[in-house]
């Protein structure tokens, strides 16, 4: 019996041993990469940019982008699929391989209760902290927003030992590209100060931000911040203008300077050479507004890459450095796609990527980086100079904000106050986000008709009151440039045969959409500005972005299937060998 007693326990200690090691076996399996699988993902986003453009420019490209196009594997058909096509949920998209419905990021900002029930406007990374001295809860940048992983997140889940770092020249560039481990590394430039900055959403003090952190602070003591007067200079200038083989048939052209002028916002002033300090809030925002900031973007970056210490790419799991680089947006808005300053910007993008293409060439063996590049989205053109240089052309512009004199909300808010029988001093309407209508629910019940038609005086308005005449109000004020009104309310009732619906449906969110959804008609804008142009549409202006991956064995080609940038985090998981069960993308089959 003894001796039975012996052998069960010599059988457990052995079942015991093999479990521990099979188990063991599991986690090596699962924390190493496959094979082939490239060291590296460098992740790149170019604000702003439509692949119309990218494609008419190639001519004029001579090194990364020149590079990506003809060494690169290259959607040609890549298209967002979501209404409100702005940087916020661009970005989260590219980083979730999700639409916003998805990711919860509707658009750049929208509206939440506070606490005493008013309603507060939320940027897309606003997060609550603690002040640590007064204790007081302080928005600053952060990523709790985003309600699904990305691609950095889902990397350090299955290697933890994987370093994830994202720049960018916008918070929300950087932040949805990484993701909301607090291992991430994430850093962004700030206006105010000219330097890289980060959140405390992120631990400086983990093994990987530690490292990336010092580098960040010697980037900023030695070569950002006042630095930059004389790193940059003080004015943009424009390129000279390439040299094209003899008898070449000329390529696409941007508008002549005297022709667009009148239709430019002049941040950093108009016409060449341009001025960065009598920019208006000073030095840094004329940075902001030029191509320099992705200068600065790409110059951290290959500190980044050098360092030696972080040896980014170069450990037996794989890293991810994430890019977006803000210029084509910024300059756009400010003075146009189809400006001379657009095509200078892209042109020293161009150059840039260069750059980059060169350091990876000589810090990675062939194969070992996957270089994927799209954008969050396109670009619409300035619609007054469209309407004068195309008589067909049927667009247009609303204007909205506190700075225009026709403000699209108060027009709107007194109509809807005429046919409610409210006071015209009411604002039943709250306010707007891209192409999003939040009404102002919580004062809904103090707001009292007065006697008229309406009948008597005393009765509280409701949100089935404002249905009713929302879209009769929009009909008579806005017919030109919204086709329909969505109601929320009759949500599951909506036309999901109409492909604008259901680009509206992959906006939804029951929390943060607002309570009517406008679909605008092709080539309408909403903007607070009488100048320059914006984004934020359903249609292929806005929604055709480039798709293109570069590196990792990848063979060089073009393809016109039908994709969406969504797909692109996927198809970059799959060569790291990583899924993502959040995603609405697929990966791509890169031919290898």
């Amino acid at each position: 019996m003894k001796k039975l007693r012996l052998s069960t326990l010599a059988l457990g200690v052995s079942l015991a041993v093999s479990f521990l090691a099979l188990a063991q076996a599991a986690r090596k399996e699962a924390s190493t990469p496959p094979v082939r699988s490239p060291k590296l993902a460098v992740l790149v986003s170019v604000d702003g940019l439509q692949m119309k453009r990218l494609l008419d420019y190639r001519p004029y490209f001579v090194a990364g982008l020149k590079r990506l196009l003809d060494e690169g594997y290259v959607e040609r058909n890549a298209h967002y699929a979501h209404l409100n096509t702005e940087t916020g949920p661009g970005h989260a998209s590219l980083g979730t391989g999700a639409p916003p419905r998805v990711t919860g990021i509707v658009a750049n900002s929208w509206f939440e209760p506070r606490e005493d029930g008013s309603l507060r406007k939320v940027y897309c990374t606003d997060q609550p902290f603690a002040d640590p001295e007064t204790k007081a809860t302080v928005f600053r940048p952060g990523p709790a927003n985003l309600r699904v992983p990305t691609l950095g997140d889902r990397l350090l889940e299955r290697y933890p030992a994987a370093r994830v770092v994202a720049l960018s020249g916008k918070d929300r560039g950087a932040i949805f590209m990484a993701g909301k481990r607090r291992e991430h590394a994430v850093y962004w430039w700030d206006q105010v100060t000219g330097r890289f900055v980060t959140s405390p959403s992120y631990d400086v003090a983990s093994p990987g931000g530690s490292i990336a952190a010092k580098v960040v602070a010697q980037f900023n003591r030695t070569r950002a911040g006042g630095h930059l007067p004389r790193r940059l200079g003080l004015a943009w200038r424009k390129m000279a203008d390439p040299l094209f083989p003899f008898g070449a048939a000329p390529p696409a052209h941007p508008v002549p300077a005297f022709e667009i002028r009148p239709f430019q916002i002049p941040v950093n002033g108009l016409g060449w050479d341009k001025d960065l300090s009598l920019a208006s809030s000073g030095y840094f925002h004329g940075i902001y507004y030029s191509p320099f900031i992705d200068e600065l973007t790409v110059d951290l970056a290959l500190e980044v890459l050098a360092s030696k210490d972080l040896e980014l790419g170069h450990e037996e799991q794989p890293d991810a450095l994430c890019l977006s680089l803000s210029a084509q947006d910024t300059v756009s808005h400010a003075y146009g796609p189809e400006s001379e300053e657009n095509l200078d910007t892209l042109r020293r993008l161009d150059v840039q990527l260069g750059r980059l293409f060169e350091a990876l060439d000589r810090g990675f063996p062939e194969g070992k980086v996957i270089l994927a590049l799209s954008a969050d989205h396109g670009f619409q053109t300035i619609p007054e100079l469209e309407a004068r240089r195309d008589k067909t052309f049927t667009g247009g512009r609303v204007l909205s904000g506190n700075g225009a004199v026709t403000n699209f909300e108060k027009r709107l808010n007194r109509y809807v106050c005429e046919e409610l029988c409210l006071p015209l001093d009411s604002r039943p309407i709250f306010g707007n986000e891209g192409f999003d209508l939040k009404y102002n629910l919580p004062a809904l019940p103090s707001m009292m008709t007065v006697a008229g038609p309406c009948g008597a005086a005393g009765r509280p308005v409701t949100r089935a009151d404002l249905d009713s005449v929302l879209p009769g109000a929009i009909a008579r004020l806005h017919h030109e440039e919204f086709r329909t009104v969505l109601l929320a309310s009759q949500k599951e009732s909506w036309d999901t045969t109409d492909r604008d619906v259901r680009f509206a449906l992959n906006d939804y969110d029951p929390v943060r959409s607002g309570e009517a959804l406008l679909l605008p008609r092709r080539g309408v804008i909403i903007y607070p500005d009488a100048r320059g142009s914006t984004h934020g549409s359903q249609y292929d202006y806005d929604t055709h972005v480039p798709l293109v991956f570069w590196g990792a064995g990848v063979r060089a080609g073009v393809s016109d299937a039908e994709r969406t940038p969504y797909d692109f985090a996927p198809t970059v998981g799959k060569l790291l060998g990583i899924t993502l069960p959040d995603a609405v993308g697929k990966a791509i089959d890169l031919p290898r």
